[in-house]
């Protein structure tokens, strides 16, 4: 029998590669001050292609076996993995490296209303729910959430499509 690798060893593997890219991907734009709301769909889609390389990796050395539990543990655990290796790197850079970062963030988010005609009044209430999300500690906790619910959805979805089970009879 050839050796098969657990879910542990491929969560490991794969959660430090997705938090790496998803880490990219969110540090790159706060550097060069690039605020888009594209950037959610990269995000979804780096999910899904990294759920997927794993679970096919997961699939192949073992037999082409992975039932939806297994799928969905890979899927939570890479997550959870990427989650604090993003969230840690966004504390450090917000918090340390550049603080100006949310105000520059809040700004623009309040130009953009703005520019699409907003009420004053609903901008000051987007504006008071939007800067308590700004602060770099809420900030750390709502990235490591934000991926785990991701997880949750996307995680089952890629996993149920994966996954195959031999025929229990």
């Amino acid at each position: 029998m050839e050796d098969q690798i657990t879910t542990g060893q491929t969560i490991k593997k794969w959660g430090v590669i997705y938090g790496a890219i998803v880490t990219l991907v969110t540090l790159v734009p706060m550097i060069l001050d690039y605020q888009t709301g594209f950037l959610i769909f990269v995000n979804i889609a780096v999910a899904i292609a990294m759920y997927v390389l794993a679970m096919k990796e997961f699939k192949t050395e073992n037999s082409g076996l992975m039932s939806f539990g297994e799928g969905f543990k890979m899927a939570f655990g890479m997550a959870a993995i990427a989650g604090l290796m993003r969230g840690v790197v966004s504390y450090v850079y917000i918090k340390f490296i550049d603080p100006e970062y949310s105000e520059r963030a809040l700004q623009t988010v309040s130009d953009d209303l703005k520019a699409q005609g907003m009420a004053e009044e609903q901008i000051e209430q987007t504006m008071s729910f939007t800067s308590a999300l700004s602060n770099p500690e809420v900030n750390f906790f709502a990235t490591i959430v934000s991926l785990l619910l991701g997880a949750l959805i996307i995680g089952a979805i890629v996993s149920a499509i994966m996954k195959n089970q031999e025929d229990e009879f």
